[in-house]
């Protein structure tokens, strides 16, 4: 009986703990914010926001979509200070699935 009682209390914390270590990336929703991009150079595309905090952040997208870059080509200066409704969502590096980079989903200026 004792033994029937431990292994149930063991099966019961390894399945908790792999429920709570878990993680499925595809269930968080893309952010989506109006942010003005700062500039291109050799770290990425950088934009900066006011979160909802009302603290300013600047992220920074190491690589950016040929489609979007067809669309803004944000390598040129004139996007300098301009602002964009954009979305973005983190994703598993392509190096180390434990590291997550941001990823530029959709870019529309606001006009």
């Amino acid at each position: 009986m004792k033994t029937g009682i431990i292994k149930a209390i063991f099966i019961l914390f390894i399945a908790t703990n792999l429920a709570l270590t878990t993680k499925n990336k595809n269930t968080e929703e893309p952010t989506k914010v109006i942010a003005t991009f700062q500039g291109f150079d050799d770290n990425g595309y950088t934009f900066s926001f006011v979160n909802d905090d009302n603290d300013e952040e600047v992220i920074t997208f190491e690589t950016v979509s040929e489609k979007i870059l067809k669309t803004y080509n944000l390598k040129d200066s004139k996007f300098i200070d301009q602002e964009f409704e954009i979305t973005y969502d983190y994703q598993a590096s392509e190096e180390d699935e434990d590291i997550e980079v941001l990823v530029l989903q959709s870019i529309k200026k606001i006009e």
